[in-house]
């Protein structure tokens, strides 16, 4: 059993936007079946930068993996990741909107790092 705050942290952490977690769900509906990319495009109403983006990080993730022609697949990288997944899905079919705000919160965190990371900072004695 995953817990919620475990939950919370792999959502901000494996997903840069809605898409990955809906490309990812859509894969897990139909786990044996290999998607081309104009299944996901058109199943998922995605462009192709969207989609290129998602599948990328979902692959990062461990939670697809992509054939050589290029078909992406639900592909958990262990039992407990698939897990954490079941868990995720079962978390936004029953609090949707909660999901987003966590999703884009983090991708929110994301960027502020990224930012403060060129901040100038004054030195101490100064």
């Amino acid at each position: 059993m995953v817990d919620d705050s475990a939950i919370h942290r792999f959502m901000r952490s494996a997903f840069g936007s809605i898409w990955s977690l809906e490309l990812l769900l859509l894969l897990r509906s139909r786990p044996e079946h290999c998607w081309t990319r104009q299944e996901l495009i058109e199943s998922l109403r995605a462009s192709e930068q969207v989609l290129t983006k998602s599948t990328a990080d979902l692959v990062a993730a461990g939670l697809v993996s992509v054939d050589a022609e290029g078909c992406a697949q639900y592909a958990p990288s262990s039992p407990a990741l698939a897990e954490t997944v079941d868990a995720v899905a079962a978390f936004y079919a029953s609090r949707p909107a909660a999901v987003r705000r966590l999703i884009v919160g983090g991708a929110a965190d994301s960027v502020v790092n990224f930012a403060d990371a060129f901040r100038f900072r004054r030195d101490q004695g100064e």
